[in-house]
């Protein structure tokens, strides 16, 4: 593949990422559900809290609301973006980018969902840590999370699509 070749095809990757980001500036916490639902719930598994949906607000648990911004769609479209442009700069043929590009699409919501369920429990355990509570400490423990989880699944797919006995997807 060209370097034109490469350039359209990651520009054409990356469309739905604009138009997600596009359609998420007038969406609340019902049309987040696909993000905040399973989030809870791993949540709830994990932690044995209780949780209850309060309409237009997200998952109530005992002092924790998790809402709109707690959906982890910047997360979403960042990794998609970032599995996407591996998938075409990598692949060896074309087949191989074909797949990984389509194995980038549950592989980026599942991580995503899993970002978000350890960035959430860790944040309830921070909570509990005497000065470690209130906003700094809870975006901080996002920046963190997710950027180890972003680079850990970046490093591994890359392996994935150059490594000669794993570089056989299609």
């Amino acid at each position: 593949m060209n370097p034109n070749q490469r350039f359209f095809y990651s520009v054409l990757a990356t469309l739905p990422a604009f138009v997600l980001k596009w359609q998420q500036r007038d969406w609340g916490t019902e049309e987040l559900k696909f993000l905040l639902y399973p989030v809870q719930f791993l949540v709830q598994v994990f932690t044995g809290l209780p949780a209850r949906y309060v309409k237009d607000q997200g998952y109530l648990f005992e002092g924790f609301l998790i809402e709109k911004s707690c959906a982890g769609l910047n997360f979403l479209v960042i990794t998609w973006c970032a599995l996407a442009w591996l998938s075409i700069q990598n692949g060896r043929n074309w087949r191989v980018q074909i797949a990984a590009l389509l194995l980038s699409v549950p592989l980026t919501y599942g991580l995503c969902i899993a970002a978000n369920t350890a960035r959430i429990i860790s944040a309830l355990w921070v909570m509990r840590v005497p000065g470690l509570h209130g906003a700094v400490a809870h975006e901080s423990l996002g920046v963190v999370v997710y950027l180890f989880v972003l680079l850990l699944a970046c490093s591994l797919f890359h392996h994935l699509l150059t490594h000669p006995k794993h570089a056989k997807l299609a």
